[in-house]
């Protein structure tokens, strides 16, 4: 899926400096490196940072703290989790307005254009080389991390889990999302199935392939890293207004960790996927965002409130 191929020395000019500064962040970091759980956790969203060589990408600061810049309270809740179940995480050091790790190479929003509403001016012209910098300093190391993670489980004889933490806005383009937390998968229903039951069972509204459905919005990570790999694996997304306060936060994260428990402790499920493979329609794919970047251009010339997801 990766179709771009090219490297930094292959083609950038070597008068460009580096994206990131020795004093910046790497492009991940690894929480509870110790953790023993089979499962491994990804968070993709996890920062609204910028590499200082970027400045803001022409966006005030209010801009970088809404839900389009990163998923507001998605590593806080992997954190609680990586500690809850004695798992290691994969987390994103800077913002999807720099480059969206959950995006194809070849997607139209890898380097997103607007936020809100609002132009990223910094991504609206950008020569191939700044383009080539971003995927090799921050989009490869992060998935190469990643698949090392997984070949180093496979290696240990053991089929991994893989849990990816998101979030969402509670209101899109003018409606009420009803469902408290969802439960995002293609092809293989071993852990969305038993999570989606049991969190009902506590009292929660949770979507299944709600508010997006992981069979026809392909993201990159679970695809390349599990369901391409026939891996366990469970999309979660939050509302982000149950993410917002602490006290929400540990409940849902105690609560998340009750139901994820049994089913991580099956060792049935740490078996490859032997079912049929979910068909991806790029075609309609491609036409959901078309939709969905034509509302926003309403929503935006009409002056109404316009509300990315």
């Amino acid at each position: 899926m990766l179709a771009m191929t090219v490297t930094v020395s292959d083609t950038a000019d070597p008068l460009v400096p580096p994206l990131l500064g020795p004093e910046e962040l790497p492009p991940f970091s690894v929480i509870n490196p110790d953790g023993k759980s089979k499962c491994l956790l990804v968070c993709d969203h996890a920062s609204n940072r910028v590499p200082q060589k970027l400045g803001s990408l022409g966006l005030e600061r209010e801009e970088l703290e809404k839900h389009s810049s990163w998923d507001i309270g998605a590593l806080a809740m992997t954190e609680r989790l990586c500690a809850l179940l004695d798992a290691r995480a994969i987390v994103a050091n800077y913002s999807r307005m720099v480059i969206d790790l959950n995006r194809r190479l070849d997607h139209p929003t890898l380097f997103p254009t607007s936020s809100e509403g609002v132009q990223v001016t910094g991504n609206l012209i950008m020569p191939e080389e700044d383009k080539i910098l971003r995927i090799e300093e921050i989009y490869r190391p992060y998935h190469a991390k990643l698949a090392q993670e997984v070949d180093g489980f496979l290696s240990r004889g053991i089929v991994p889990a893989l849990i990816s933490v998101h979030s969402y806005n509670p209101v899109f383009f003018g409606q009420v999302r009803p469902w408290q937390l969802a439960a995002l998968w293609a092809q293989d229903e071993r852990l969305p199935k038993p999570f989606i039951a049991g969190m009902r069972a506590k009292g929660y509204n949770v979507g299944d392939n709600e508010p997006y459905d992981a069979r026809i919005m392909r993201g990159a990570t679970t695809h390349m890293h599990a369901d391409g790999r026939r891996l366990p694996n469970l999309l979660i997304e939050y509302r982000n207004d149950y993410l917002r306060d602490a006290a929400q936060l540990e409940t849902l994260a105690q609560d998340t960790y009750e139901v994820l428990a049994p089913a991580l402790a099956d060792a049935a499920l740490y078996t490859l996927y032997d079912g049929p493979e979910q068909p991806h329609d790029l075609a309609m794919e491609y036409e959901y965002f078309e939709r969905v970047v034509r509302t926003a251009h309403v929503k935006v010339s009409t002056g109404k409130e316009e509300d990315n997801g």
